[in-house]
């Protein structure tokens, strides 16, 4: 499959994830563990997209205008409609995306350089931008998993096999932390904290990565941008009816 039949196929989850306030509570955590494939491929296909583009500078551009448009939009949703912050408008994929482009910009920079002080500075700033985003001190959506998932699919990007068993390391301290300081190390115990923490099931991504066929599919404008364009706007539709839905 290319590159924009997975993108709808992974928008559909995106929908049904962010939908899940508005259905039965029973359907949150099912809903919830299905999804985690999503911001991981949509992060596979920004390390595509940068190996690919014409423009990185163009590409990096677009991720942090995209970002900004997201974040104005929260903010006044959150600041004119919002009125109780259980409800707030605080998804932002873009700027996670962002970040992890311009890490793999230093990095490559890195590699092409010959000037010693040109190489290191920016070989340090691609670890500590990690560092901070990762740890949270960047507020990046999902950065404690997306962000090491693109260096893993950069550095691993013409070996698939590699690639598949990075993943799998990467995703034992993902089960690990959770079940640290249990008082008890039932199954039950355990079932209820990784079901509560599921960022490890971003492996099932790579099913939809195997099949991607690394064509980009149709270059129509319209391919181009309908995630740009779906992204808020599926999310500012759904924090206003969840928000107003539970008024009153």
């Amino acid at each position: 499959m290319n590159g924009n039949q997975l993108k709808l196929i992974m928008m559909g989850l995106m929908l049904l994830d962010h939908l899940a306030p508005l259905l039965p509570p029973q359907f949150g955590t099912p809903i919830h563990m299905l999804t985690r494939c999503v911001a991981v491929f949509f992060a596979f296909m920004a390390v595509e997209g940068f190996h690919y583009t014409s423009s990185r500078k163009k590409y990096l551009l677009r991720l942090y205008g995209w970002a900004t448009i997201m974040f104005i939009g929260n903010t006044l949703i959150n600041t004119l409609i919002i009125t109780d912050p259980l409800y707030y408008a605080f998804r932002n994929i873009f700027l996670t995306l962002a970040v992890g482009v311009t890490i793999l910009t230093l990095i490559d920079f890195s590699k092409r350089i010959k000037e010693p002080f040109f190489k290191i500075t920016s070989t340090l700033l691609a670890i500590i931008l990690t560092l901070v985003t990762t740890l949270g001190l960047i507020p990046a959506e999902g950065g404690l998993v997306v962000i090491p998932f693109m260096l893993l699919s950069y550095f691993f990007r013409d070996n698939a096999k590699k690639r598949n068993i990075s993943y799998l390391i990467l995703a034992i301290p993902l089960i690990i932390m959770p079940l640290l300081g249990l008082p008890e190390y039932s199954f039950e115990m355990i079932k209820v904290q990784l079901e509560g923490n599921p960022e490890f099931l971003f492996l099932t991504v790579i099913p939809f990565i195997h099949l991607y066929n690394g064509q980009k599919g149709s270059n129509n404008p319209f391919f181009k941008y309908l995630f740009y364009v779906f992204y808020p706007l599926h999310i500012w539709v759904i924090t206003l009816i969840n928000f107003y839905l539970h008024q009153g």
